[in-house]
Protein backbone atom coordinates (compact mmCIF):
# COMPACT_ATOMS: atom_id res chain seq x y z
CA UNK A 1 0.00 0.00 0.00
CA UNK A 2 1.28 3.47 -0.86
CA UNK A 3 1.97 5.84 1.97
CA UNK A 4 2.93 9.48 2.04
CA UNK A 5 6.54 9.73 3.13
CA UNK A 6 6.63 10.68 6.81
CA UNK A 7 9.61 12.33 8.41
CA UNK A 8 10.11 9.23 10.55
CA UNK A 9 8.90 5.65 10.35
CA UNK A 10 8.80 3.48 13.46
CA UNK A 11 9.02 -0.29 12.93
CA UNK A 12 7.47 -2.55 15.56
CA UNK A 13 7.15 -6.34 15.34
CA UNK A 14 4.45 -7.80 17.59
CA UNK A 15 3.84 -11.41 18.53
CA UNK A 16 1.07 -12.34 20.98
CA UNK A 17 1.36 -8.90 22.53
CA UNK A 18 -2.31 -8.27 23.30
CA UNK A 19 -1.53 -7.25 26.90
CA UNK A 20 1.06 -4.60 26.03
CA UNK A 21 0.82 -3.55 22.40
CA UNK A 22 -1.81 -0.82 22.77
CA UNK A 23 0.17 1.00 25.46
CA UNK A 24 3.30 0.80 23.31
CA UNK A 25 1.51 2.04 20.20
CA UNK A 26 0.00 4.97 22.07
CA UNK A 27 3.43 5.95 23.39
CA UNK A 28 4.51 6.17 19.73
CA UNK A 29 1.42 8.00 18.45
CA UNK A 30 1.64 10.55 21.27
CA UNK A 31 5.13 11.68 20.23
CA UNK A 32 5.64 15.44 20.20
CA UNK A 33 7.04 14.99 16.68
CA UNK A 34 3.87 13.74 15.03
CA UNK A 35 5.02 13.40 11.41
CA UNK A 36 5.48 9.65 11.68
CA UNK A 37 4.25 6.33 10.41
CA UNK A 38 4.09 3.20 12.55
CA UNK A 39 4.75 0.01 10.59
CA UNK A 40 3.35 -2.57 13.00
CA UNK A 41 4.02 -6.14 11.92
CA UNK A 42 1.72 -8.73 13.45
CA UNK A 43 4.10 -11.69 13.42
CA UNK A 44 1.55 -14.51 13.22
CA UNK A 45 -0.02 -13.81 16.60
CA UNK A 46 -2.65 -16.23 17.88
CA UNK A 47 -4.18 -13.80 20.37
CA UNK A 48 -5.92 -10.44 19.85
CA UNK A 49 -2.83 -8.53 18.67
CA UNK A 50 -4.06 -8.25 15.06
CA UNK A 51 -7.50 -7.01 16.13
CA UNK A 52 -5.97 -4.39 18.43
CA UNK A 53 -3.72 -3.09 15.66
CA UNK A 54 -6.66 -2.87 13.25
CA UNK A 55 -8.70 -0.95 15.81
CA UNK A 56 -5.82 1.45 16.42
CA UNK A 57 -5.47 1.91 12.64
CA UNK A 58 -9.15 2.89 12.47
CA UNK A 59 -8.49 5.47 15.18
CA UNK A 60 -5.25 6.80 13.67
CA UNK A 61 -4.22 6.30 10.04
CA UNK A 62 -0.56 6.62 11.02
CA UNK A 63 -0.79 3.02 12.28
CA UNK A 64 -0.08 0.70 9.36
CA UNK A 65 -0.82 -2.93 10.38
CA UNK A 66 1.05 -5.60 8.42
CA UNK A 67 0.26 -9.28 8.81
CA UNK A 68 2.89 -11.99 8.36
CA UNK A 69 3.33 -15.65 9.18
CA UNK A 70 5.20 -16.17 12.43
CA UNK A 71 8.91 -16.13 11.65
CA UNK A 72 10.50 -14.03 14.38
CA UNK A 73 11.32 -10.33 14.86
CA UNK A 74 14.19 -10.30 12.33
CA UNK A 75 12.00 -11.24 9.38
CA UNK A 76 9.19 -9.02 10.65
CA UNK A 77 11.48 -6.00 10.71
CA UNK A 78 12.87 -6.86 7.27
CA UNK A 79 9.34 -7.01 5.88
CA UNK A 80 8.63 -3.56 7.30
CA UNK A 81 11.89 -2.17 5.92
CA UNK A 82 10.78 -3.23 2.45
CA UNK A 83 7.59 -1.17 2.93
CA UNK A 84 9.13 2.09 4.17
CA UNK A 85 7.74 4.85 1.92
CA UNK A 86 10.38 6.41 -0.36
CA UNK A 87 11.45 9.79 0.96
CA UNK A 88 11.22 8.83 4.64
CA UNK A 89 14.05 10.62 6.43
CA UNK A 90 14.49 8.65 9.66
CA UNK A 91 13.81 5.19 11.05
CA UNK A 92 13.33 4.00 14.59
CA UNK A 93 12.55 0.56 16.02
CA UNK A 94 10.45 -0.45 19.01
CA UNK A 95 9.44 -3.68 20.67
CA UNK A 96 5.73 -4.24 21.29
CA UNK A 97 6.00 -4.26 25.08
CA UNK A 98 8.17 -1.20 25.76
CA UNK A 99 7.60 2.55 26.00
CA UNK A 100 9.00 5.64 24.28
CA UNK A 101 9.23 8.91 26.16
CA UNK A 102 6.80 11.46 24.61
CA UNK A 103 9.66 13.49 23.12
CA UNK A 104 11.90 10.58 22.09
CA UNK A 105 11.67 11.20 18.34
CA UNK A 106 11.86 14.98 18.64
CA UNK A 107 14.86 14.75 20.96
CA UNK A 108 16.72 12.37 18.65
CA UNK A 109 15.97 14.24 15.43
CA UNK A 110 16.69 17.71 16.79
CA UNK A 111 20.07 16.54 18.07
CA UNK A 112 21.00 14.23 15.19
CA UNK A 113 22.76 16.84 13.09
CA UNK A 114 24.46 15.03 10.23
CA UNK A 115 24.67 11.71 12.10
CA UNK A 116 23.58 8.54 10.29
CA UNK A 117 23.11 6.73 13.61
CA UNK A 118 22.01 8.20 16.93
CA UNK A 119 22.50 6.18 20.14
CA UNK A 120 20.21 7.33 22.94
CA UNK A 121 20.23 6.31 26.57
CA UNK A 122 17.63 3.84 27.79
CA UNK A 123 16.32 2.40 31.04
CA UNK A 124 15.38 -1.14 32.03
CA UNK A 125 12.44 -1.62 34.38
CA UNK A 126 12.85 -4.93 36.21
CA UNK A 127 9.95 -7.10 37.42
CA UNK A 128 10.71 -6.16 41.04
CA UNK A 129 10.20 -2.48 40.25
CA UNK A 130 13.87 -1.50 40.25
CA UNK A 131 15.12 0.51 37.32
CA UNK A 132 18.57 0.76 35.76
CA UNK A 133 19.70 3.46 33.34
CA UNK A 134 22.23 3.02 30.56
CA UNK A 135 23.66 6.13 29.00
CA UNK A 136 26.87 7.84 27.97
CA UNK A 137 27.79 11.54 27.74
CA UNK A 138 26.91 13.40 24.56
CA UNK A 139 29.47 12.83 21.82
CA UNK A 140 29.93 12.68 18.06
CA UNK A 141 32.18 10.31 16.19
CA UNK A 142 33.43 10.00 12.66
CA UNK A 143 35.01 6.78 11.35
CA UNK A 144 38.37 8.31 12.27
CA UNK A 145 37.44 8.91 15.92
CA UNK A 146 35.01 6.08 16.72
CA UNK A 147 37.66 3.45 17.51
CA UNK A 148 38.71 4.59 21.02
CA UNK A 149 35.02 4.88 22.05
CA UNK A 150 33.87 1.56 20.61
CA UNK A 151 34.66 -0.54 23.68
CA UNK A 152 33.08 1.95 26.05
CA UNK A 153 29.86 2.10 24.02
CA UNK A 154 29.80 -1.70 23.85
CA UNK A 155 30.20 -2.06 27.63
CA UNK A 156 27.52 0.58 28.16
CA UNK A 157 25.11 -1.75 26.31
CA UNK A 158 24.46 0.83 23.61
CA UNK A 159 25.38 -1.49 20.71
CA UNK A 160 23.40 -4.61 21.60
CA UNK A 161 19.86 -3.63 20.67
CA UNK A 162 18.15 -2.00 17.73
CA UNK A 163 15.68 -0.01 19.80
CA UNK A 164 16.59 3.25 21.55
CA UNK A 165 18.28 4.50 18.39
CA UNK A 166 17.55 6.76 15.46
CA UNK A 167 18.73 5.80 11.99
CA UNK A 168 18.96 7.96 8.91
CA UNK A 169 16.78 5.98 6.51
CA UNK A 170 19.35 6.17 3.75
CA UNK A 171 21.93 4.40 5.91
CA UNK A 172 19.75 1.29 5.97
CA UNK A 173 17.82 1.47 2.71
CA UNK A 174 20.60 2.68 0.39
CA UNK A 175 22.99 0.02 1.71
CA UNK A 176 20.30 -2.70 1.70
CA UNK A 177 21.00 -3.50 5.35
CA UNK A 178 18.77 -6.22 6.75
CA UNK A 179 18.54 -8.33 9.90
CA UNK A 180 20.05 -11.82 9.80
CA UNK A 181 17.44 -14.53 10.25
CA UNK A 182 18.13 -15.33 13.90
CA UNK A 183 15.80 -15.30 16.90
CA UNK A 184 18.49 -13.90 19.19
CA UNK A 185 21.49 -11.65 18.59
CA UNK A 186 20.24 -10.28 15.28
CA UNK A 187 20.08 -6.76 16.74
CA UNK A 188 23.78 -6.39 17.43
CA UNK A 189 24.79 -7.82 14.05
CA UNK A 190 22.51 -5.26 12.41
CA UNK A 191 24.04 -2.46 14.49
CA UNK A 192 27.52 -3.62 13.47
CA UNK A 193 26.47 -3.34 9.81
CA UNK A 194 25.25 0.19 10.49
CA UNK A 195 28.49 1.16 12.22
CA UNK A 196 30.47 -0.11 9.26
CA UNK A 197 28.54 2.12 6.85
CA UNK A 198 27.82 5.17 9.03
CA UNK A 199 29.55 8.41 8.17
CA UNK A 200 28.83 9.83 11.62
CA UNK A 201 27.55 8.49 14.96
CA UNK A 202 25.99 10.65 17.66
CA UNK A 203 25.52 9.69 21.31
CA UNK A 204 22.76 11.41 23.28
CA UNK A 205 22.73 11.11 27.09
CA UNK A 206 19.04 11.22 28.00
CA UNK A 207 17.13 7.95 28.47
CA UNK A 208 14.18 8.10 26.09
CA UNK A 209 13.39 4.41 25.69
CA UNK A 210 12.06 2.23 28.50
CA UNK A 211 12.67 -1.50 28.16
CA UNK A 212 10.26 -3.40 30.40
CA UNK A 213 11.23 -6.80 31.80
CA UNK A 214 8.23 -8.96 32.60
CA UNK A 215 8.18 -11.96 34.96
CA UNK A 216 9.19 -15.22 33.31
CA UNK A 217 11.65 -15.99 30.56
CA UNK A 218 12.48 -13.71 27.64
CA UNK A 219 14.50 -14.17 24.47
CA UNK A 220 17.48 -12.97 26.50
CA UNK A 221 17.21 -15.60 29.23
CA UNK A 222 15.74 -18.48 27.20
CA UNK A 223 17.85 -21.30 25.78
CA UNK A 224 18.36 -20.98 22.02
CA UNK A 225 20.26 -23.68 20.15
CA UNK A 226 22.10 -21.21 17.89
CA UNK A 227 23.13 -18.81 20.66
CA UNK A 228 26.75 -19.98 20.93
CA UNK A 229 27.34 -19.77 17.19
CA UNK A 230 25.80 -16.29 17.05
CA UNK A 231 27.97 -15.13 19.97
CA UNK A 232 31.09 -16.28 18.14
CA UNK A 233 29.90 -14.73 14.87
CA UNK A 234 29.17 -11.44 16.66
CA UNK A 235 32.59 -11.37 18.28
CA UNK A 236 34.31 -12.08 14.97
CA UNK A 237 32.37 -9.17 13.49
CA UNK A 238 33.43 -7.00 16.42
CA UNK A 239 37.05 -7.97 15.82
CA UNK A 240 36.63 -6.86 12.19
CA UNK A 241 35.16 -3.53 13.36
CA UNK A 242 38.09 -3.07 15.73
CA UNK A 243 40.46 -3.54 12.82
CA UNK A 244 38.41 -1.19 10.65
CA UNK A 245 38.45 1.57 13.29
CA UNK A 246 42.02 1.01 14.49
CA UNK A 247 41.25 -0.43 17.95
CA UNK A 248 44.35 -1.99 19.50
CA UNK A 249 43.15 -2.62 23.08
CA UNK A 250 40.25 -5.09 22.92
CA UNK A 251 39.89 -5.89 26.63
CA UNK A 252 36.41 -4.37 26.79
CA UNK A 253 35.36 -6.38 23.77
CA UNK A 254 36.72 -9.63 25.24
CA UNK A 255 34.86 -8.91 28.48
CA UNK A 256 31.55 -8.47 26.67
CA UNK A 257 32.17 -11.62 24.65
CA UNK A 258 32.83 -13.83 27.66
CA UNK A 259 29.69 -12.47 29.33
CA UNK A 260 27.72 -13.62 26.29
CA UNK A 261 29.31 -17.08 26.56
CA UNK A 262 28.41 -17.21 30.25
CA UNK A 263 24.83 -16.43 29.20
CA UNK A 264 24.89 -19.30 26.69
CA UNK A 265 25.98 -21.72 29.39
CA UNK A 266 23.64 -20.53 32.15
CA UNK A 267 20.56 -20.66 29.88
CA UNK A 268 21.16 -24.41 29.57
CA UNK A 269 19.78 -24.53 33.10
CA UNK A 270 16.77 -22.26 32.52
CA UNK A 271 13.42 -23.82 33.51
CA UNK A 272 12.23 -24.27 29.93
CA UNK A 273 15.40 -25.77 28.47
CA UNK A 274 14.28 -29.26 27.42
CA UNK A 275 17.73 -30.72 26.75
CA UNK A 276 18.68 -33.87 28.62
CA UNK A 277 21.65 -33.88 30.97
CA UNK A 278 23.83 -35.46 28.33
CA UNK A 279 22.70 -32.96 25.70
CA UNK A 280 23.58 -30.12 28.07
CA UNK A 281 26.99 -31.65 28.63
CA UNK A 282 27.46 -31.87 24.87
CA UNK A 283 26.62 -28.16 24.48
CA UNK A 284 29.04 -27.26 27.26
CA UNK A 285 31.74 -29.37 25.63
CA UNK A 286 31.14 -27.62 22.31
CA UNK A 287 31.42 -24.20 23.94
CA UNK A 288 34.47 -24.68 26.14
CA UNK A 289 36.44 -26.48 23.43
CA UNK A 290 35.71 -23.85 20.82
CA UNK A 291 39.07 -22.32 19.83
CA UNK A 292 37.65 -18.81 19.53
CA UNK A 293 36.09 -19.02 22.99
CA UNK A 294 39.32 -20.29 24.51
CA UNK A 295 41.46 -17.60 22.89
CA UNK A 296 39.16 -14.64 23.54
CA UNK A 297 38.52 -15.58 27.18
CA UNK A 298 42.17 -15.13 28.16
CA UNK A 299 43.45 -11.98 29.88
CA UNK A 300 39.90 -10.78 30.54
CA UNK A 301 39.26 -8.27 33.30
CA UNK A 302 35.92 -7.79 35.02
CA UNK A 303 36.54 -8.85 38.57
CA UNK A 304 37.03 -12.12 40.41
CA UNK A 305 33.74 -13.81 39.34
CA UNK A 306 34.49 -13.28 35.64
CA UNK A 307 38.08 -14.42 35.96
CA UNK A 308 37.04 -17.47 38.00
CA UNK A 309 34.53 -18.60 35.39
CA UNK A 310 37.08 -18.04 32.63
CA UNK A 311 39.53 -20.20 34.57
CA UNK A 312 36.88 -22.92 34.84
CA UNK A 313 36.31 -22.78 31.07
CA UNK A 314 40.06 -23.03 30.46
CA UNK A 315 40.15 -26.39 32.26
CA UNK A 316 38.02 -27.77 29.40
CA UNK A 317 36.54 -30.11 32.01
CA UNK A 318 32.90 -30.68 31.11
CA UNK A 319 31.78 -31.84 34.56
CA UNK A 320 33.41 -28.89 36.33
CA UNK A 321 31.82 -26.43 33.89
CA UNK A 322 28.46 -28.17 34.19
CA UNK A 323 28.51 -27.75 37.97
CA UNK A 324 29.82 -24.18 37.84
CA UNK A 325 27.24 -22.83 35.41
CA UNK A 326 24.39 -24.76 36.99
CA UNK A 327 25.37 -23.05 40.26
CA UNK A 328 25.40 -19.66 38.53
CA UNK A 329 21.93 -20.29 37.09
CA UNK A 330 20.57 -21.41 40.47
CA UNK A 331 22.10 -18.40 42.20
CA UNK A 332 20.46 -16.16 39.62
CA UNK A 333 17.08 -17.74 40.29
CA UNK A 334 17.46 -17.33 44.06
CA UNK A 335 18.75 -13.75 43.94
CA UNK A 336 17.59 -12.27 40.62
CA UNK A 337 18.21 -8.65 41.59
CA UNK A 338 21.83 -9.31 42.57
CA UNK A 339 22.30 -11.51 39.51
CA UNK A 340 20.99 -8.74 37.24
CA UNK A 341 23.28 -6.17 38.86
CA UNK A 342 26.32 -8.42 38.30
CA UNK A 343 25.24 -9.29 34.78
CA UNK A 344 24.91 -5.67 33.73
CA UNK A 345 27.92 -4.24 35.54
CA UNK A 346 30.39 -2.41 33.34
Amino acid sequence: MEQRAPRAAVIMPAYNAEKTVERTVRSILEQTMGDLLLLAVNDGSTDETAAILERLHEEDARVCPITAENSGPARARNLALDLVPPGTEYLMFSDADDLLAPDALEYAIENAGDADLVLMGFSILNPDGSEAKYCEPAARYSPDTLGPALGRLYKANLLNQVWGKLFRAGLILDNRLRFPDYRWGEDRLFIYDCLEHAGSVAVLPECKYRYIMYPGESLITRYYNRKLDICVESDERMEALCERFGVTDQRDHRYMFVKSIFSCLTTLFSPHCTLTREEKRAEIRRAIRNEHVQERSRDVFGGAPVQALCAVMHTKNVTLNYLAFRFVAQAGALAPRLFTAIKHRK
